[in-house]
């Protein structure tokens, strides 16, 4: 049976993991979305990239899967994923194993994943808050060979430093395309200065989208017991319009409803509250500076 591969879904860094394991192994891929329950595992090797369940239902993956392995960079799944952490179910005891805690993180895996079984209850993690999620994925099915440019600036994006040239402008060719394999075999076919020409009207229409949408709906709401700036903003937009309500404030936040519920995105500037902690309140979590969460139709935050 095929490795199970599951992606933080509708997420450019996830899919570029994804991606990255395919060019890899022959895997089947599942794109994960936090407060869904998990696909069926029982018996399989089970590879997360750029996504963690929580820790309970993360645990009772390792009781039923042959093998687990999460790669990852979100600060609320590292915190709950030690090795301290133990897990007690009726199908019986599940740990952790931080792999990057080791002095070769992939010889460790190499070691724990021929010697696996079902019911072990090991699951194996690697967290790094200085990579993405696809920085991990290529580093550690890839060791010593270079990565494809264009995930650089997908790297280079999802951490919001920006330190690469026209990563924005390239960043946003990627998020022209579709979640597809082929998409992305194409992307990395191409040369960094085609993906900045290409994007170059792309991002320009962006920032005007982003600066009107926040003009248009921007409000106060209290989240967290904080008063902070909100928008009414489509998926696609939140991060750079919860950077710009962000800047001198204890964070922004951006919402969209679905029919789940009302989602919230939660950005703030290095210098000011971390996010995970305020989303971690609302049952949801991330990053210290980018984090999210959702709340039913009938919450207080869906009805402001």
């Amino acid at each position: 049976m095929k490795p199970l591969v599951i992606y933080h879904a509708n997420c450019a860094d996830g899919f570029t993991a994804a991606w990255a394991v395919r060019q890899a192994m022959d895997a089947e891929f599942h794109p994960g979305v936090y407060g869904k329950a998990p696909p069926e595992v029982a018996g399989r090797d089970v590879i997360l990239v750029d996504f963690c369940y929580p820790f309970d239902a993360l645990m009772r993956l390792g009781r039923a899967a042959r093998s687990v392995l999460v790669l990852d960079h979100h600060k609320s799944a590292e915190a709950s994923l030690t090795t301290e952490n133990r897990y007690f179910g009726q199908g019986g005891m599940a740990h952790v194993v931080r792999l990057d805690n080791l002095p070769d993180a992939r010889q460790a895996w190499d070691y724990y994943s021929a010697n696996a079984s079902v019911g072990s209850g090991i699951v194996c993690a690697l967290f790094d808050m200085n990579r993405s999620g696809a920085g991990i994925a290529w580093d550690f099915f890839h060791p010593g060979k270079a990565r494809p440019a264009f995930l650089d600036h997908v790297e280079d994006r999802d951490l919001w430093r920006f330190a690469l040239q026209h990563t924005r402008e390239i960043c946003a060719t990627v998020h022209s395309h579709p979640y597809t394999f082929q998409a992305w075999d194409a992307l990395a076919a191409e040369t960094t200065y085609s993906l900045y020409q290409q994007g170059l009207v792309l991002e320009r229409a962006r920032a005007k989208d982003v600066a009107e949408q926040v003009a248009l709906s921007r409000r106060e709401l209290v989240i967290g017991n904080y008063h902070v700036p909100a928008a009414n903003v489509p998926r696609a937009l939140v991060s750079e319009a919860g950077h710009l309500m962000g800047k001198g404030r204890a964070f922004a936040a951006c919402y969209y409803d679905t029919a789940a519920g009302r989602v919230f995105s939660l950005r703030s500037t290095p210098d000011a509250v971390d996010v995970s902690e305020v989303a971690a309140l609302y049952g949801g979590g991330g990053h210290a500076r980018a984090a999210g969460f959702t709340v039913p139709r009938d919450h207080e935050l869906a009805r402001a």
